[in-house]
């Protein structure tokens, strides 16, 4: 490259690093560590700049999104690689990032054994890439709001590797709308996707290739307009009859910690923050007995983590949508409690994989696995919980695992009748029952929190007041059904008996304090489960802990509430459940993680979380996996995971909420898509918040408080296609079409639905179906082509 192009890369990476290292929360400001000095020259091809060296995240602005844009009036582009070029054609760029640069090449190939048609296809070769950055082959294109589009393109490679093709939105929060990773082999082979695009900025077509040093061919690529053709190839898609159950895992990033260093071993950093900040050190070690393989270890000593703390960190560019194991090797110099985790690096800072583990002084290893949220750069941390302590590292291997990824948590389970949950918030403006299947009510923001029922220390009142009114609550339910259970929903200390009393709660003063005597608890749990024996079976320990104007209390504190809970339900009648407090999706993970780790989980029967969802409720089996998945790191496995609290609303990172007007086709099928996913992955309870709501996407009923909403009449019609059902194969194609095949009994059935455009399907013959149910209850024939077109509302197919 020549002098001045390499002057404008230098002082853009310059930028890029001091941008890692400053400016951001005080939650996650960058350590002491430098990154290593590269000389970008070594890092490019002449002429050969990356695309956006001025994003240290990976990921182009906006601004620079809408300047690579092809016209937004053009519906379509076509590449055959034929016009003359020397790197790459015209449209064609790399979007790399990382520090350092990552290395790649790209040419134009004439060799015909490598040209899939015409005299010429395009090659691009990844031969390194940091931990925490990567090279993209794209195309950027000018893709319009609500249109539907398709990529077809011929790949090939030099030798098997795994290539992610994908379209996506190229402005924060860089979406995704259509992706499928495949194994790419030495001969010519055809990818599709398809997705309908949401937003109003640019956007591209992306080429990731998995392993280092190999060829990627490609050519005769073609991205189409098909919202106003038919949005699937001529004849329909052939939907499998099955899900694939193959599991493959992919070698994304290791490190032995070898190499000659002093601080950090390459690739790692420390990351530390505080208003008063951690104090630590990192080192090479040598020594044999600290060193699990090779010639050396990395020990990390937290001497004092201040008013914050520090992690040893390894970062990558986690992939959202792609499932990642790390898997590590910790000793240290005394038992000591460790937590390793995987993250994003961007607010919320939320886990997406955690484990604390007690680290002794033998090797020990450790396994963390989780499925990312978000294309944003992030990092495994190994964060030491107790200062004073060293801790050695070794052995660090991060592979992604591709799977089905709506394979069905069990195949055996039926769904449950209190798997449809409700609130109702209004009662007293109204006494209507809302009819909609329901088969557990709970009790939260009914004004009969603790600090209501008892407002001075003995005085119970249930004639008049908070204590009538819950008398009345629970009769209102069983009058109705007495079958219908209930979930209350613990806490919200009095003030006298709080332990910071002088401390403004959400619900008032006091409210959020842990109890300034344990007894004043065991008093409170036993008078309410004595009082319903027999009525109210299921108890929350307490709503989103994580929320600190709910809960400002400890961990242990909460343990131990769990711990006299338990003792004082189950002596009142054994078959009594308590469920986990009700986490929020930003905060909870890393809440329930120190609860697990604390030996909450011991005490409780049910694990509760609070997932809201919008107009793309698919994205909840992400979260729900994780979960999942930090259950089983702590052998909870085998415990319900509910959904305590949720509802839909308006994703404000898609629309302008203010203005939003959900169409028919969102309000009837959110819900109803939302309760399917969350039992295919693993949530046995879901409790809408709240009936009576008046927002257009969440609204049930009516202001009559009896007449349903089309929302409420979709919402009870797939209860009734749930209910005592199992699913027995669950999987998506194009990363569109979802396929739950259910069980009941003797009866067959599937349904169906697309997340975006209305393809049409061919239903394979085996399924045995012969007729088509919508979500409104309305019935018709499906016809002899076995052809149907679906959309986001789903249908069932039946005998």
């Amino acid at each position: 490259m020549n002098t001045s192009t390499y002057r404008w890369v230098a002082l853009l990476a310059a930028a890029s690093l001091a941008a890692c290292g400053g400016g951001g929360s005080s939650e996650d400001l960058a350590g002491s560590e430098a990154a290593p000095d590269h000389p970008i020259a070594a890092y490019y091809e002449a002429g050969d700049v990356p695309a956006e060296a001025s994003e240290p995240t990976g990921e182009m602005s906006e601004e620079t999104a809408r300047a690579m844009t092809v016209s937004s009036t053009t519906s379509s582009f076509t590449s055959d690689f034929e016009a003359p070029f020397a790197e790459r054609a015209p449209g064609w760029q790399v979007n790399a990032w990382g520090s350092p640069w990552p290395y790649y090449k790209t040419a134009r190939e004439t060799s015909p054994t490598n040209v899939h048609s015409g005299t010429a296809s395009q090659r691009f070769t990844v031969i390194s890439r940091p931990s925490n950055g990567d090279a993209h082959l794209i195309r950027p294109f000018g893709f319009i709001n609500g249109k539907t589009y398709r990529a077809t393109l011929y790949l090939k490679a030099s030798a098997t590797t795994a290539v992610t093709v994908q379209m996506r939105r190229d402005a924060h929060p860089w979406e995704t709308f259509a992706s499928k990773t495949v194994t790419v082999g030495t001969s010519w082979q055809k990818v599709e996707i398809q997705g309908t695009y949401k937003w109003t900025n640019g956007g591209s077509l992306r080429l990731a290739v998995k392993e280092l040093g190999v060829n990627l061919y490609v050519d005769d690529v073609t991205v189409e307009d098909v919202s106003t053709s038919p949005s699937s190839p001529t004849g329909g898609i052939t939907l499998p009859a099955s899900g694939g159950s193959a599991t493959q895992v992919i070698q994304v990033a290791s490190s032995g910690l070898e190499g000659t260093y002093s601080g950090t071993a390459p690739g790692w950093r420390v990351n530390y923050w505080g208003s008063v900040p951690a104090r630590w050190s990192a080192a090479r070690e040598t020594r044999p007995e600290y060193v699990r393989s090779g010639s050396s270890s990395q020990m990390f000593y937290l001497i004092d983590p201040g008013t914050g703390a520090a992690h040893l960190t390894y970062p990558y560019a986690f992939a959202r949508g792609k499932t990642y194991r790390a898997t590590v090797y910790l000793r240290s110099d005394k038992t000591t409690p460790v937590q390793v985790f995987m993250r994003r690096d961007a607010h919320p800072w939320d886990p997406f994989a955690s484990k604390t583990v007690t680290v002794t002084t033998s090797w020990q290893k450790v396994e963390i696995t989780g499925t990312a949220v978000a294309d944003i750069g992030g990092t495994l941390r190994i964060a030491p919980q107790e200062p004073g302590t060293r801790v050695w590292v070794d052995d660090m291997t991060l592979v992604e695992v591709e799977s089905n990824p709506l394979a069905p948590f069990s195949t055996t389970a039926t769904v449950p009748a209190h798997m449809f949950g409700m609130h109702v918030n209004k009662f007293g403006l109204h006494q209507r029952w809302p009819g909609l299947a329901n088969g557990i009510f709970r009790l939260w923001n009914t004004g009969t929190y603790w600090r209501d029922l008892e407002p001075s220390n003995d005085a119970w009142n249930f004639t008049s007041g908070a204590g009538k009114r819950l008398d009345m609550l629970v009769d209102y339910v069983k009058r109705n059904d007495p079958s219908v259970e209930i979930l209350m929903t613990l806490g919200q200390t009095p003030q006298w008996a709080s332990k910071t009393p002088g401390v403004e709660g959400l619900i008032g003063m006091g409210a959020s304090g842990a109890p300034a005597n344990m007894e004043y608890w065991r008093d409170y749990v036993r008078t309410l489960a004595r009082r319903y024996a027999g009525r109210i079976r299921y108890w929350e320990l307490w709503n989103e802990p994580d929320y600190a104007p709910h809960y400002n209390g400890s961990i242990a504190e909460m343990v131990e509430m769990a711990r006299i809970a338990r003792e004082e339900l189950k002596a009142v009648d054994p078959n009594n459940k308590l469920v986990s407090p009700g986490l929020t999706a930003s905060q909870g993970m890393p809440w329930l993680n120190s609860f697990l780790a604390a030996g909450g989980g011991r005490y409780v029967d049910i694990i509760g979380f609070h997932w809201y969802f919008h107009t793309s409720p698919e994205r909840l089996a992400l979260s729900i996996s994780n979960v999942r998945q930090m259950m089983a790191n702590y052998g909870q496995e085998a415990k319900e995971l509910w959904n305590t609290e949720g509802a839909p609303g308006c994703d404000s990172l898609v629309f302008n909420c203010s203005t939003y007007v959900p169409t028919a086709e969102e309000i009837r099928s959110t819900t109803a898509r939302a309760m399917m996913i969350m039992w295919i992955k693993g949530v046995s309870n879901f409790n809408y918040y709240f009936w009576e709501r008046t927002e257009p996407l969440a609204k049930l009923v009516e202001s009559d408080y009896t007449t349903p909403t089309q929302a409420g009449l979709a919402y009870k019609e797939v209860a009734s296609w749930m209910k005592g059902a199992r699913v027995v194969d669950s999987y998506r194609l194009n990363d569109t079409i979802y396929v739950v095949r259910m069980n009941r009994g003797t009866e067959n059935f599937v349904v169906l639905w697309s997340s975006s455009g209305k393809p049409t399907v061919n239903l394979p013959s085996t399924w045995g179906v012969s007729k088509i149910r919508t979500l409104l209850g309305s019935e018709s024939s499906i016809p002899s082509s076995r052809q149907i077109t679906i959309g986001l509302e789903p249908v069932l197919l039946k005998p």
